[in-house]
């Protein structure tokens, strides 16, 4: 049977249906070249899949199935340019198309891929899925990465902040490893979404499930899925395999993007607190001596796509029926494409940690000459002085105010300062000894003495460390499990063709 007689066994009215006009033959060729390369292949898998458990369930006979599914194996590069030779507008959805392919091959039996089915489940799924291994395999090297360079610098003191105020000195370490610990929160929830993505909704009919005795589960296993998505409904109106991932890579993001604003800014003139090397900066068209690490741009401009991404999704989805709409289907659709910049941004800040020079020293003098060591100072009124905390407090708030206002830093205190703020608030000296002042006002020792649990300790960032990379292990490990289920089911789902083409 030929394309020309095929609107008699199946027309394609979904055009008209949405007050569409079919598009001209160059305009609809044109839309499905741009997507049959990557739909198609995994169409054939699908309808492979479910012509297999048509036969074993004998709703289709072996001599029907053989032939659909001998076309099906051979769809290759080869065969998909055929189809886009022999496009016909009136088939113009690119499933459709497909469809129409394969009757051209076999006949009106090719019809029945569609017994009990709806279409494209579960090609979404499949896509989605696919788009969440690269972002999880890119979140791997770079917590690895994270965890590698925080080990390295986790003796590199610098100022601490908050509120963009120097706050309390830290490390270097103990900074990459604070991103380390989002990210990683994220990476799990990527995961979590993957599990959630990967259950198949083939088989659920257009939502009430059919009355043909299928088997749902033996096809979801050729194509590589966990398991079921059971509820027949359920399966064409849910949003949640696109929100969730999402939801992950926008959890991902937001750190991202802060932290690469903050490098940004030390990597300026200003404060000239890191460097990167002119592999991954640009250079100006007008300016000779700009060297622009635009690399941080291009990670925080990747949030404002996730959250668009986001914002499509739940303004499209919001007030809609509770069942199969083009708005459901297109939430999927949206994420791919997204998740590939996310890729592109967690690679790029990869580079950035091992094309980074970190100033040691100027990390080091700013901690030193500022005052963010003035915590542990009240700390040592409080253990040596004997006196309340809030008191100690004031007493270290009066003593730097002066010395500020006096054009001193924070080395610049004395004992004989501290005493005259002590009796400003407390009406007597306090007789600090230089040894505990030194040991209070010295940003090494402050670090080295923060040893509690999360603490800027090098020693404590150490520990966190290697905890970290036992669980990174384990992640490669599920991940190594994803891969590799895949491709079993592949190779499966191959084996079932050509058990069932050769018996």
């Amino acid at each position: 049977m030929k394309a020309g007689k095929l609107n008699e066994v199946r027309p394609d009215t979904h055009s008209r249906l949405r007050g569409k006009e079919i598009p001209s033959l160059e305009e609809g060729r044109k839309a499905f070249a741009a997507i049959a390369f990557e739909g198609i292949p995994r169409a054939a898998k699908v309808h492979m899949a479910w012509m297999i458990m048509l036969i074993r369930q004998r709703i289709v006979g072996r001599t029907e199935g053989r032939k659909i599914l001998r076309v099906l194996k051979g769809v290759d590069r080869r065969a998909i340019q055929d189809m886009i030779a022999t496009y016909d507008p009136n088939f113009y959805k690119w499933r459709v198309q497909f469809e129409r392919y394969l009757m051209d091959k076999v006949g009106a039996v090719a019809s029945c891929v569609n017994i009990g089915r709806t279409l494209p489940p579960p090609i979404y799924r499949m896509r989605l899925r696919e788009s969440i291994l690269p972002l999880i395999d890119a979140t791997i090297k770079f917590r690895a990465s994270l965890l590698e360079k925080a080990q390295e610098y986790r003796k590199v003191v610098m100022p601490g902040y908050t509120h963009n105020q120097h706050a309390q000195p830290m490390t270097f370490g103990h900074y990459l490893l604070g991103l380390h610990e989002p990210i990683h929160r994220a990476s799990f929830q990527l995961e979590q979404a993957y599990d959630l993505t990967n259950l198949c909704d083939l088989g659920c009919g257009a939502l009430a499930g059919t009355s043909f005795n299928i088997d749902r589960e033996l096809p979801a296993k050729l194509l590589g899925f966990a398991g079921v998505l059971e509820h027949t409904n359920d399966c064409v109106a849910a949003t949640d395999q696109a929100t969730n991932v999402v939801a992950a890579m926008m959890n991902m993001a937001i750190p991202m993007s802060r932290a690469a604003n903050e490098m940004h800014t030390w990597a300026t003139f200003e404060f000239n607190m890191i460097e990167l090397s002119d592999a991954i900066c640009e250079a100006s068209s007008m300016m000779p001596q700009k060297k622009s690490p635009c690399a941080f741009e291009d990670i925080r401009s990747t949030l404002g796509k996730v959250l668009g991404c986001y914002t499509e999704i739940v303004c499209r989805v919001q007030n809609i029926m509770y069942g199969d709409t083009v708005e459901v289907f297109e939430t999927s659709e949206s994420v791919p494409a997204v998740a590939a910049e996310v890729v592109k941004s967690v690679n790029t800040f990869d580079k950035v940690l091992h094309n980074m020079t970190v100033k040691k020293e100027v990390m080091l003098d700013y901690a030193q000459r500022g005052f963010s060591t003035a915590t542990e100072l009240a700390a040592i009124l409080f253990r040596e002085a004997r006196i309340p905390l809030r008191i100690a407090h004031a007493i270290v708030g009066e003593v730097v105010r002066s010395t500020w206002l006096g054009g001193g830093a924070a080395s610049d205190i004395t004992s004989s300062s501290i005493d005259q703020a002590a009796i400003k608030v407390i009406e007597r000296p306090l007789n600090l000894s230089p040894e505990a002042l030194s040991a209070a006002l010295d940003a090494v020792k402050f670090v080295e003495a923060h040893q509690s649990q999360g603490g800027v300790a090098p020693k404590e960032v150490s520990r966190m460390v290697l905890s970290r990379k036992a669980e990174l292990k384990n992640a490669r490990q599920r991940h190594a499990r994803r891969l590799r289920s895949l491709e079993r089911a592949d190779k499966d789902l191959m084996r079932a063709v050509d058990g069932i083409l050769k018996a």
